[in-house]
């Protein structure tokens, strides 16, 4: 894009913005929005919802600007301002009867207790995921205003660079921009609603783009620098779950074993993730109070113990006798882990929206898996991916089908890479042509679809 209509770009961004701005103000003021306002913040711990709601309208234009400052393409920015305005409309308007109907949910109490001061608060930031985000909370408090909504539009912040950090990684692999992949992935509902809370899960979705877009870098495009990346996100997806450190790990294992040519890098790459394994492992097995000497069935038993009190659980009339047992149950649970709840499961309205959405999503991995071909195994990033989505498949099975509700969050960390898994699939023809299959064995860099093979 030339220089003259990039300006015009701008102009036309700040007039928009200006008018917008102006618009909300109007409708603010109105007496009828500040009581829908009032009714729908009951749950709110604070004394004034208008006024909180008004300082959230004036945080996000602040982050709006803020993302007009990042220095990244003028075609990027672009989707990236459109893609904040979708997110504060979710954030400030969709989120709201939500809010109204749970009084219960995590966010109220780390909106409070993120008022206990950051000083006070940084000895225990690194205990648990809850602790990080309230000490983040704090941060907020010191750079943006005592406002709920304000809280909340900051961690949609996080909620949106991890989805760009997404898309720069898709991007990485497809060879070229392509908007459709970032709006296909901003718009997938359970990203876009649960990436805009406040609350652990936008944190764990950037921990986990990062990591992504790290072994991208490394694994596609032969970055070996990007190990740092790897490895940041991957202790930072420990800090907000602890057990999600192992689970990011032992994929890399492959994929840095099988790409990086170096000898140097190579054993850079065993030694941190040895590391990452030996700290992380028994850390997360002290977290989920495990008897280091207990066995696989009965470990699996003290984790789902936890669980028993959930109010949207599936009753499976099901007694693990034995390790074999186990073995023979996590297919169902696996299942239910990525495609539970389906329409029924759980009798409410969010129940019934996230159930057509799974619906949605097992169609799809249907008609993906219907066109894997051998030489897809051939792509170290498909098998990569494979190995990530089954590892934590496993992982969390042991509880999806205990909590359905937290399933459908938990869900949120993976969701991405199966998108992508069935994008991929989705996009290769079922038929390569012989003078093509002569190409990809020369150099196995790309399929004509633009993905990069190795």
């Amino acid at each position: 894009m030339s220089f003259l209509a990039e300006s015009r770009w701008k102009a036309l961004a700040w007039i928009a913005g200006a008018g917008g701005a102006l618009s909300l103000g109007y409708l603010l003021a109105r007496p009828e929005v500040q009581s829908f306002i009032e009714n729908a913040g009951v749950n709110i711990p604070t004394d004034d919802v208008v006024r909180d709601y008004a300082s959230g309208l004036g945080w996000a234009c602040a982050l709006l600007l803020f993302v007009l400052t990042w220095p990244v393409s003028w075609v990027h920015k672009k989707m990236l301002t459109a893609a904040w305005l979708v997110k504060c409309f979710v954030a400030l308007v969709v989120m709201l009867p939500y809010e109204r109907q749970y009084w219960g949910l995590d966010c109220w109490t780390y909106f409070q207790r993120s008022h206990q001061g950051l000083v006070e608060l940084s000895p225990r930031m690194i205990s648990s995921g809850a602790d990080l985000v309230i000490w983040l909370g704090a941060l907020h408090l010191k750079i943006g205003p005592d406002s709920y909504h304000a809280m909340k539009l900051s961690f949609a912040m996080v909620g949106l660079v991890a989805v760009y950090l997404f898309y720069r990684a898709a991007e990485e692999l497809l060879g070229y921009i392509s908007p459709l992949t970032f709006w296909a992935l901003l718009l997938y509902p359970s990203v876009l609603f649960w990436s805009t809370i406040l609350g652990k899960d936008p944190l764990i979705l950037a921990a986990i783009a990062l990591y992504v877009w790290g072994v991208v870098n490394v694994a596609a495009l032969g970055r070996n620098a990007y190990l740092a990346v790897v490895f940041v996100g991957i202790v930072a997806a420990s800090a907000v779950r602890i057990w999600m450190g192992p689970i990011l790990v032992l994929p890399c294992l492959l994929i840095l074993g099988m790409r990086i040519k170096s000898l140097l890098w190579r054993l850079c790459a065993v030694v941190l993730t040895g590391i990452a394994l030996a700290v992380l492992a028994p850390a997360s097995a002290d977290r989920l109070q495990l008897d280091k000497a207990a066995d696989l069935l009965e470990a699996t038993r003290t984790i789902t113990a936890g669980w028993d009190r959930a109010n949207s659980s599936f009753g499976l009339d099901v007694e693990l006798q034995s390790t074999w047992d186990l073995l023979l149950f996590t297919p169902r649970t696996v299942f239910i882990a990525f495609f539970r709840p389906l329409p029924g499961d759980i009798p409410n309205t969010f129940g019934l929206l996230a159930g057509f959405e799974n619906l949605g999503l097992l169609l799809l991995s249907a008609w993906a898996l219907l066109r894997v071909r051998p030489r897809h195994f051939r792509s170290h990033i498909f098998l990569w991916a494979l190995c990530l989505l089954a590892t934590w498949g496993i992982a969390y099975s042991v509880i999806a089908y205990r909590d359905l509700g937290a399933a459908v969050r938990y869900k949120l960390q993976i969701i991405p890479i199966l998108l992508g898994v069935i994008g991929y699939l989705c996009r290769q023809p079922l038929h390569v042509p012989k003078a093509l299959k002569a190409i990809e064995s020369t150099n196995g860099l790309r399929t004509h679809a633009g993905l990069k093979l190795s």
